[in-house]
């Protein structure tokens, strides 16, 4: 007589392969979860990084157009275009300066106070 096993216990079985199968998707999904937050954290600083050094290039170039010598026609040129040269020079200047990352200014905005007040 071959022996069968009663439906309770098959259906237990089943019930308990379920549950695996489950808490493995769930694992799954709660792992792939924190990867997107990670990935979402890292795209969320290399943006603010990005912002800071925007800004420090900004502040930067007003204040190297303000320290180039406005009459030297000599190093610039004349009219228009020696100003517009003066101008692209300081752009420039101020780029890269703020990608070196010497001035600090990106750094500062980049800082978060540990005790959450974002320097207030």
């Amino acid at each position: 007589m071959p022996i069968s096993p009663t439906t309770s216990s098959v259906d237990q079985a089943i019930w308990t392969a379920r549950q695996t199968v489950r808490l493995g998707e769930e694992s799954r999904t709660q792992s792939s979860a924190v990867a997107s937050q990670v990935q979402s954290g890292d795209a969320q600083q290399s943006k603010l990084k990005e912002v800071g050094q925007q800004f420090e290039a900004l502040y930067l170039r007003q204040m190297l157009e303000e320290w180039m010598p406005k009459d030297s026609a000599e190093l610039f040129g004349e009219g228009t275009a020696g100003s517009v040269w003066r101008s692209m020079l300081a752009d420039q200047m101020a780029t890269t300066l703020s990608k070196s990352g010497t001035m600090g200014i990106a750094q500062l905005i980049m800082k978060h106070e540990p005790d959450g007040s974002k320097g207030q």
